[in-house]
């Protein structure tokens, strides 16, 4: 089976219909391969699937992370992105000074995950993290200029 029925299929599981624009939204996130921007998302549906509405690519991929079958993230380029929530939640930390983006294994947010659980009662959504900082090599060229 591949990747796309297998989302199309998560779909269905939670009772939505299959309609042409949702198939077209679903498409093009796809063909993005990861992190994209309901703006990026819609540009792709234009030049290669047709037209369907920006408000409608909105309100389709806010209900598709309502049912956590899509992840909403701000990465810091000044938009929400979406992904599709993986079996294995990950995390990214991004430098504020360069851009790098680097990727973080949840192993290191799941004490933290329990603690929240344990100590708040609260059940944390940990599908897909930005935590924001500097990398070691900014860091370093700070230190420098000081």
């Amino acid at each position: 089976m591949s990747e796309y029925q297998a989302l199309v299929d998560r779909v269905r599981q939670h009772g939505l219909r299959l309609t042409r624009q949702r198939s077209t939204i679903l498409r093009a996130l796809y063909e993005l391969h990861g992190h994209a921007s309901a703006e990026k998302i819609h540009e792709r549906i234009r030049s290669h699937h047709g037209d369907v509405d920006l408000s409608t690519v909105y309100r389709t991929l806010e209900k598709l992370r309502d049912l956590r079958i899509l992840s909403q993230t701000d990465l810091g380029r000044g938009c929400a992105e979406f992904e599709v929530v993986a079996r294995q939640p990950h995390h990214h930390l991004i430098c504020q000074s360069c851009g790098r983006v680097i990727d973080l294994d949840h192993a290191y947010l799941v004490p933290a995950e329990q603690a929240i659980r344990r100590d708040f009662c609260f059940e944390p959504t940990l599908d897909h993290l930005a935590i924001f900082g500097l990398c070691h090599a900014c860091r370093r060229a700070e230190a420098v200029a000081d």
